[in-house]
C-alpha cells in the first residue's frame, strides 16, 4: 500500500496557528519521484529548532531535528500506514517543539 504523500502539505497547513504560536516556519516541498520511490519533505525552523520530516511512498518516515538550545539531536523513524499516523507524528513534533517532550523510541544524541 502506498502512503498518500499529498496529505503532508494540508496536514502541516492545518496546524499553521500552532506553528505561528511556536515561532516555527515550515516549508513542504513538492513530492519528488526520487528514482521510483517518491518522497515528500517538510523543513522547519525556529529560534531553537531546525529539522526536517521525510516521508517516502512506502510510509517509511524520518524525523530529524536539532535542538540548538540544548545542543542535541532528536530523531525518530516512523512507519506510516494511515492518515491518522501522520496526525500522531505531527502531534509528537508539536509536543517536542513546544514542551521538549521526547517521542517514545526517539534517538537522542
Amino acid at each position: 500500500m502506498d502512503f498518500p504523500l499529498e496529505l503532508l502539505a494540508p496536514s502541516v497547513a492545518a496546524r499553521s496557528g500552532t506553528w505561528a504560536r511556536l515561532g516555527v516556519t515550515c516549508e513542504v516541498r513538492p513530492v519528488a519521484p526520487n528514482y521510483g520511490k517518491a518522497v515528500v519533505v517538510c523543513e522547519f525552523e525556529s529560534a531553537d529548532w531546525l529539522g526536517n520530516l521525510m516521508i517516502w511512498v512506502t510510509g517509511e518516515t524520518e524525523l530529524a531535528t536539532i535542538d540548538t538550545v540544548h545542543d542535541r539531536s532528536v530523531n525518530k523513524h516512523y512507519d506510516l500506514t494511515a492518515p491518522a499516523d501522520l496526525d500522531a507524528l505531527l502531534d509528537e513534533l508539536v509536543a517536542l517543539l513546544a514542551d521538549g517532550r521526547i517521542p517514545d523510541a526517539a534517538l537522542i544524541f
